[in-house]
């Protein structure tokens, strides 16, 4: 091979590498609250987010990020897809309507399209071999956990995420 076939390959593959990190670095940069919250059609969801134990007020410290539940974890090329989509539409509510005329408790009854279960056992891992050896778990999800019912996780789990919305509008 030629040093300038090889040059080539090699600034192509540090291209590709570059672009990849950057890629990942931008998907991070604006995957939590610190960034969703900066629009300010999203502030209330950002406040009470900071007050519910996914936004790390509880006794672990942890938390998930805005896009941990709001986006499915379950493909790469699928949580880049759906983060594009979302945010074209987040961005184009957020430019050309009133968002201070929001109904975010309307919203929640809607929650079953844009909070994915993909997300919840992400973190939740332990639901999925949940037995009746964890008695208490296991009962509580066993119609989710043996396809029993259509009900997703938030479809009973309605405030998750957001505690007390509506005071924060």
């Amino acid at each position: 091979m030629s040093n300038r076939a090889l040059t080539w390959i090699s600034a192509i593959f540090a291209i590709a590498l570059g672009s990849w990190f950057l890629l990942g670095e931008a998907v991070e940069m604006t995957s939590g609250v610190d960034f969703c919250g900066s629009c300010h059609s999203m502030q209330a969801a950002a406040r009470s987010y900071l007050q519910d134990a996914h936004g790390s007020n509880n006794s672990g410290g942890g938390g998930a990020t805005c896009t941990d539940c709001h986006l499915p974890q379950d493909s790469q090329l699928k949580h880049l897809v759906f983060k594009v989509h979302a945010g074209a539409r987040d961005l184009w509510a957020e430019l050309l309507t009133d968002t201070r005329q929001i109904d975010w408790h309307e919203k929640r009854r809607h929650r079953e399209s844009f909070v994915y279960d993909s997300g919840c056992l992400k973190c939740h891992s332990n639901l999925e071999a949940a037995t009746m050896a964890n008695h208490k778990a296991y009962v509580g999800h066993r119609p989710y956990l043996l396809g029993q019912t259509r009900k997703v996780c938030v479809s009973c789990h309605s405030s998750v995420g957001h505690k007390d919305l509506g005071s924060f509008q």
